[in-house]
């Protein structure tokens, strides 16, 4: 395979500490292939080769790569199909279950150990709670299974206690959490199982307290290469450690500080940034040819990333064309902004763009309600990667609680939220009610499904009084309690949860018009059948709508970053400075990695209004946008004058004092 002069530097040393700086679409899987194939011509035995990535799609890929390019060489004669002629590739957490079942014997485990997934996790939390006599209406499974992933992710174990951290502060909390954790360790133990944290957690605490054990898969691997080195947390990081023989150093590392956005899910900044100082005698080489995008869209991406200060200084350039100015595109309102962007993507269609290289990016899953509706206004095909806005539990138990009120026999939408917020009405409880023996219930629960009775009642009479359809959403999110529950959660995807609720506000006053009931009526008609409408050819070429988060490694002909606004790409408040330039540094390199993910065009627009939380907020530009040399910029809309929101002033330690406002 042809290599540029740089991938060609990094894919022939041979031996030694490595670091592949590879910017986005600068080719650093084809370049790690080649290293390894490389490896294999001098002399290295294919099953002395680690390869480790993140998701078992890229190492499915990168093994096709990697058998592919050795069956083509005529240089080698190995039988491909025989794993034992082929580089080990595979995802950290797969590579964890073979080193814990091969070591079973020293672990004192079964060699058939099962691997709990989610669910399983949830029911054994349960049965703690159950044996340490904790009511789980007061003990949440989804929280206490966040807290101890929280604490395996930071490389923390059971028995190192005194490491152990909880958020709220609270010492009986901690202690509580630690009793439950223990109990769920021992229902595991006796199941003969591990949680897919442990697959990573066990495996780092095996090879580093073990001499032998790391000994002998130092020497089984004794050349390793780890892809997307960026989203590495801590436990991940400590096994590459015990792997790596200290002696030869011999690990090959690919990826770009620029495009970690998943520090919320514990990737570690640190570990790549501090990779020459873990590894001496590291040799970097940095990949900056972009073999995907144009230069105006390179060189806009630049110039917004660069304001990062933790970062390893390089500048992308691609001997692609010129193509089009970066479209900036501002609308009056949310769903202006999504009318525009169907109605430009509907022209993209008809000059020839297939559907499927037309994406369009949003940083908040609410976002995709106003965009579904226009595609479906203007008949373009479509596809959400993740959940409907229409099928999340939220919006569905906000509907429940409406149906609930207007039909309370209509069974499917009181089981839904008659526990929602938890009100001690358990599985055994609702049992009780739907079989008509109430009286069987104890006090506790008797008084919950009257207070949960008295909040229908409440909503009935709201609705017959005649207030407009989205008051009568907003009445129903804040006396159902939900809206109190997920404020008070403080959690990322619970505030962004209450958002979608307020996002069915925005839906509903589309029917303020109409008198109360027919108004209600319509809206209700039309969510219940929003699922018809949606159903479509799977097979067909689709439109992509997704969050940021889910587009990383992907690339399409054409792409949208919606909501480029300040308050939707603002980190969340923080008491620590620090933590939040750190954060701010996150949201940059989400919006670097958004705009590189186009190869042709890439349209920036915004609303200069947004409901959000069911308030309409005046709305300033994301100052990511304003980064951009206007040059590279092109204003889509007549009227908006883009160059008078800049902010005056681009030097590094010039003020920022000017307020920027939209200008319609």
């Amino acid at each position: 395979m042809q290599l540029n002069p740089q991938q060609e530097k990094a894919a022939t040393i041979l031996s030694g500490p490595v670091l592949v700086l590879a910017g986005a679409g600068a080719g650093k899987t084809k370049t790690l292939t080649e290293r390894i194939i490389n490896l294999i011509e001098s002399g290295v035995l294919p099953q002395h080769i680690l390869a480790i990535t993140f998701t078992n799609k890229a190492a499915g890929e990168m093994r096709e790569r990697v058998r592919e390019a050795i069956a083509k060489n005529p240089k080698l004669q190995f039988p491909v199909a025989e794993e034992s002629f082929t580089p080990f590739v595979s995802t950290f957490h797969a590579l964890g279950v073979v080193l814990l079942r091969e070591q079973y014997q020293v672990l004192g485990v079964s060699k058939y150990f099962s691997i709990y997934d989610r669910s399983d996790s949830k029911r054994a939390i349960k049965e703690a709670l159950a044996r340490e006599g904790l009511d789980p209406k007061v003990w949440d499974s989804k929280k206490i299974i966040s807290f101890i992933s929280r604490q395996k992710g930071n490389g923390i174990r059971l028995a190192d206690v005194k490491n152990i951290k909880d958020d709220t502060g609270d010492s009986y909390h901690r202690d509580t959490m630690i009793r439950i954790w223990s109990k769920y360790e021992t229902i595991k133990r006796d199941d003969s199982a591990y949680d897919f944290d442990d697959l990573l957690l066990e495996t780092a605490h095996l090879l580093k307290t073990n001499d032998q054990v790391r000994d002998h898969y130092q020497r089984r691997w004794t050349h390793i290469h780890i892809d997307e080195y960026q989203d590495t947390n801590k436990v991940q990081h400590q096994i590459i450690r015990a792997l790596t023989n200290k002696d030869t150093n011999d690990i090959f590392a690919v990826g770009d500080p620029d495009q970690l956005i998943y520090g919320w899910r514990g990737a570690k900044l640190k570990n790549i940034m501090r990779f020459e100082k873990d590894f001496k005698d590291t040799q970097t080489v940095i990949l900056e040819q972009n073999y995907r995008s144009t230069k105006y869209i390179i060189d806009a991406s630049n110039a917004v990333i660069e304001k990062n200060k933790e970062r390893f200084k390089k500048e992308l350039f691609t001997e692609n064309a010129q193509g089009e100015t970066v479209g900036v595109y501002a609308g009056y309102d949310a769903p202006e902004e999504a009318k525009w962007i169907a109605e430009t993507i509907k022209k993209q269609i008809d000059d020839g763009v297939s559907p499927g290289e037309i994406a369009v990016l949003y940083r908040a899953n609410f976002q995709s309600r106003l965009l579904e509706e226009a595609c479906l206004m203007n008949s373009i095909p479509y596809q959400v990667l993740g959940t409907k806005f229409y099928d999340r539990a939220e919006v569905k138990d906000t509907l429940s609680y409406i149906h609930s009120a207007l039909n309370p026999e209509a069974l499917v939408h009181v089981k839904r939220v008659i526990n929602v917020p938890k009100r001690s009405l358990g599985k055994t409880s609702v049992l009780k009610i739907f079989a008509g023996k109430e009286s069987d219930l104890t006090p506790k629960a008797t008084k919950s499904l009257a207070d949960f009775r008295t909040i229908l009642t409440d909503v009935k009479n709201f609705i017959d009084t005649g207030y407009k359809v989205s008051e009568v959403i907003s009445f129903v999110i804040e006396r159902s309690g939900m809206e109190e529950m997920y404020r008070a959660s403080k959690k990322e995807e619970d505030l962004e949860r209450l958002a979608n609720m307020y996002e069915l506000v925005e839906v509903a006053s589309k029917y303020d018009m109409f008198e109360a009931e027919e108004g209600l009526l319509r809206f209700l008609e039309e969510v219940a059948l929003a699922s018809d409408q949606d159903s479509k050819d799977d097979s067909a070429p689709m439109v992509k709508l997704m969050t940021i988060h889910a587009a990383k490694g992907l690339e399409f002909e054409t792409v949208f970053v919606s909501g480029c606004e300040d308050a939707l790409f603002t980190p969340r408040a923080t008491t620590e400075q620090s933590a939040s330039e750190e954060k701010t540094e996150e949201e940059r390199r989400l919006f670097y990695v958004a705009m590189t993910r186009a190869k042709s065009k890439l349209f920036l627009t915004w609303a200069g209004m947004r409901m959000v939380y069911g308030q309409t907020e005046m709305n300033l530009i994301c100052p990511f946008v304003l980064d951009i040399p206007d040059e590279y910029l092109n204003e889509e809309n007549v009227g908006f004058s883009f160059a008078s929101q800049r902010f005056s002033g681009s030097g590094e330690n010039e003020e920022q004092e000017d307020i920027v406002y939209l200008d319609f």
